[in-house]
């Protein structure tokens, strides 16, 4: 299959059902943000990267998370 903007659209993308390239798609890519639960019990949220870019922004922040005044 051929996108609009004439470049080839990969089998794996036409079956998940996609008409468009990689390129010309207008959907946003995924990102990730560190949760937390225990010292050793850590999990992965997914959700567009512009939100996790917000959310790992603060992280950074220095006494985030802690009981710092």
């Amino acid at each position: 299959m051929i996108c609009k903007c004439s470049n080839i659209i990969p089998q794996g993308r036409i079956d998940l059902g996609y008409k468009v390239c990689v390129d010309c798609s207008n959907v946003e890519a995924y990102g990730c943000v560190p949760v937390t639960n225990h010292k050793t019990g850590n999990a992965i949220q997914v959700m567009p990267q512009s939100q996790a870019a917000v959310i790992n922004k603060a992280f950074r922040r220095k006494g985030y998370g802690t009981c710092l005044r």
